[in-house]
């Protein structure tokens, strides 16, 4: 049952380190996941947050009766307790990414409506031969300039 509990509690390609310690008649029982990448520090602070609970180790110190009695059950709420974590990060990191997505389609909207609209030959054509009409009408007389 212990076995199984950390096979559902890893995701793929996790790890936890598994130590147990004896201290006198006690023994010190040392459950601590091992996160995959580094920390970054441009993510949010609920990510963060996220991300050191899921890191929180399971850290035991009783007699080896109580292990063999409480263990399982302390290691399944703890297992939930990572669930819950998992798929609260998992939230927040598609969040994060539909955000991306939006932003992104908003930009190329954005660069799209910027752009000025490009004239076809024809029209540039026609506006030219209306100055040229506006500048015949106007009179050339001995008292211009030109």
């Amino acid at each position: 049952m212990i076995f199984e509990t950390f096979h559902d509690m890893l995701k793929n390609d996790e790890r936890i380190q598994f130590t147990i310690t004896r201290k006198g008649d006690q023994l010190t029982v040392l459950v601590q996941p091992m996160l995959q990448g580094a920390a970054d520090e441009k993510v949010s602070e609920a990510i963060q947050s996220l991300r050191a609970a899921l890191a929180m180790p399971l850290y035991v110190v009783t007699h080896p009766q109580s292990l063999d009695a409480d263990f399982p059950r302390s290691l399944a709420d703890f297992a939930d307790v990572r669930e819950g974590g998992h798929n609260d990060l998992k939230d927040a990191m598609s969040r994060i990414k539909e955000a991306g997505k939006q932003a992104k389609a908003e930009a190329t909207k954005s660069k799209q409506t910027d752009k000025p609209t490009e004239k076809s030959r024809f029209e540039e054509a026609s506006h030219k031969d209306e100055a040229s009409e506006k500048l015949s009408e106007i009179a050339v007389t001995d008292k211009s300039l030109f």
